[in-house]
């Protein structure tokens, strides 16, 4: 006998022992000989047929099964049991925001209620040995900014492309990538993960799934379809409602609130333009911590929809329907569709309308493709390439206008009527033409004081203050960067931490752009602020940076980071991050006379302890 045959005469003994309690001989007989002659495919369409007709109450209505499987409910809220084996799903995710988290519970969700046995592990908790022992594996991870993993995923990514990284040919998996499309290396930590597991010989049982910043509107088709692939069972009525709660991901709701107060903090030349904005939040019941950001609703200018829609000879008042809701196009490109950034995914399906063959060109380069789209707003894609477009084609392939994050620079302990953020308005000249970002701009030119806007909290449970009030504290934050560093100031204040607080800060000049620089010195003056150390960049013929200050100190922060210090990084991610990471790195070496290689596993020791913890954009 065979070993396929072999298999299905096992498969029908176990049938017909769950089973003949309920159904007739005759009838386990006639769904054998049905069942052995379809391919696999076709298995998987009828158990979905079967379902349906469930759901509609025409099959299996009134059965109660009990046996060894998946408990799922019959059409009349009964108790039916699947012949479903129990998968175990281990689900991995890495996360820099909390969004990765959020879907991978989502997802162990739905495959607990389709009868999987799930373990939910964050990537810098897993040990990664335990790869070459898992069956079933499910990876949800974001990339952080231009392909990089966040700090989570990274001992998982440099494991599996490393040489200790297993053959995994018995390991099925599956790749869920988030990420933001107007960055050129969308979800690339994800598609890295999906296609290394796929040269370790594991086998993939989907394609690999990218998810941008509008993730909520397509997670209740994704996880469905993803989990399935894994539980290899039918969907059921108790399933569809955690599937129906898919979308729910935000716990908190928008709330509006009135704009209290709106003052430039650089001086009169700067050549920035950085806002505080105070929000009332009394009686909002909004609640966060030091290290929460604030997620704002903002609109596009008035001024750039109507060139857009001049430009493409479309009538301002003509009607689209937007979720069930109808609306003027004029209003739907203000309120609900992005247009100051131009995305790899609006780009090419742009193209595929305007049929232009510079434009299919430039798609062809990528390397001048993303030279193009960097700072590019809609307008400038349709001037240079222009295309015959309705209302209706036009929508439908822009990308949703998602709200964005900004730090909190307030402490709720120490003002909870208020939530205060720091703004850098975004303005630039490209193509002969005024830009501007979309938030910052409408916050620094639409938004003023008596005004309302939708807010809610985004909570950042990666960068956190030392719950040990005895914990000394290491700030860098260059330009808006002070932002949460000044409401972890204001709480350690307040709840009277005892250890040092030392806060290295930068910007271009002194005069102008000393971002809160009288609450600053006043934090000093009073002993909260241990150590205040500043680096204005331009004020010099040669430029001096954050990372320069701290080497000029590098044997007492090194000295702090063995006394048990936490060390806070905020900023941009592409090159400050980057410079004051291995200048931290390079200090450890030098004072802890250690090789280059012993340094860098120090740092790591201390992030992992959650000592090293970084906000960067």
């Amino acid at each position: 006998m065979s070993s396929t045959a072999i298999v299905i005469s096992f498969f029908i003994e176990v049938m017909i022992q769950a089973f003949t309690n309920v159904f007739s001989v005759e009838q386990i007989k006639q769904a054998q000989e049905l069942y052995t002659s379809l391919s696999a495919e076709q298995r998987l369409w009828l158990s979905g047929y079967l379902s349906g007709l469930n759901q509609s109450g025409a099959l299996l209505d009134g059965v109660a099964v009990n046996g060894n499987g998946a408990s799922v409910l019959g059409g009349n809220g009964s108790e039916v049991v699947g012949v479903v084996e129990e998968v175990q799903l281990t689900i991995l995710y890495g996360t820099h925001t909390g969004n990765s988290k959020l879907l991978a519970q989502k997802a162990s969700d739905l495959a607990q209620s389709n009868g999987a046995k799930v373990s939910m592990v964050s990537m810098d908790e897993y040990k990664s040995r335990k790869l070459k022992e898992e069956q079933n594996l499910l990876v949800i991870v974001s990339t952080h900014g231009e392909g990089d993993p966040p700090a989570s995923a990274e001992d998982f990514y440099s494991y599996i492309f490393g040489k200790k990284a297993p053959k995994s040919g018995s390991l099925n998996y599956a790749v869920i990538g988030l990420g933001d499309s107007s960055y050129a290396k969308f979800c690339q930590t994800g598609r890295d993960i999906y296609d290394q597991l796929k040269k370790l010989g594991a086998n993939n049982v989907h394609d690999f799934v990218e998810l941008d910043v509008d993730f909520k509107d397509n997670i209740g088709t994704v996880l469905p379809s993803v989990v399935s692939n894994f539980t290899k069972s039918v969907v059921q009525p108790q399933v569809q409602e955690v599937v129906k709660d898919l979308g729910a991901i935000d716990s908190d709701q928008w709330v509006e609130v009135e704009v209290l107060d709106k003052v430039l903090l650089n001086g009169r030349g700067s050549k920035k333009e950085t806002y505080h904005i105070e929000l009332d939040i009394e009686d909002a019941g909004l609640v966060y911590k030091p290290g929460d950001a604030l997620e704002v609703v903002s609109f596009n200018s008035p001024s750039l929809v109507r060139e857009i829609l001049k430009n493409l000879d479309i009538n301002e008042d003509e009607q689209v329907e937007i979720a069930g809701v109808t609306k003027t196009i004029e209003q739907a490109l203000i309120t609900d569709y992005e247009l100051t950034v131009v995305t790899n995914p609006v780009i090419k399906k742009y193209a595929e309308i305007a049929k232009n063959k510079d434009l299919d060109a430039l798609i062809a380069d990528n390397e001048k493709l993303q030279e193009y789209i960097y700072g590019a707003d809609f307008l400038d894609l349709i001037t240079h390439y222009p295309a015959q477009l309705d209302a209706a084609s036009l929508i439908g392939f822009l990308r949703k206008l998602p709200a964005r994050l900004y730090s909190i620079s307030s402490s709720y302990e120490y003002n909870p009527d208020e939530v205060h953020i720091t703004v850098g308005a975004v303005r630039y000249e490209l193509n002969d033409r005024k830009h501007h970002g979309v938030c910052s701009g409408f916050l620094a030119d639409q938004i003023n004081p008596g005004e309302t806007v939708n807010v809610r909290i985004k909570n950042n449970d990666g960068f956190r203050l030392p719950e040990d009030k005895q914990a000394k504290v290491i700030m860098v934050g260059p330009g808006t960067g002070i932002a949460p560093f000044r409401s972890f100031l204001q709480e350690r204040e307040v709840t009277e931490a005892e250890g040092g607080n030392w806060l290295f800060f930068g910007d271009q000049h002194f005069e102008t752009d000393f971002l809160y620089q009288t609450e600053l010195l006043q934090f000093r003056s009073e002993g909260l602020l241990t150590q205040l150390d500043v680096a204005f960049s331009r004020d010099q013929k040669e430029k001096v940076y954050v990372q320069d200050r701290m080497k000029e100190h590098g044997a007492q922060v090194y000295d702090w980071l063995k006394q048990g210090a936490y060390f806070y990084l905020c900023g941009d991610m592409n090159k400050m991050a980057k410079d004051v990471k291995k200048e931290l790195v390079n200090i450890i070496e030098a004072h802890g006379k250690m090789t280059k290689k012993d340094a860098a596993a120090y740092l790591k020791e201390v992030r992992a302890e959650g000592r090293f913890q970084e906000d960067v954009y």
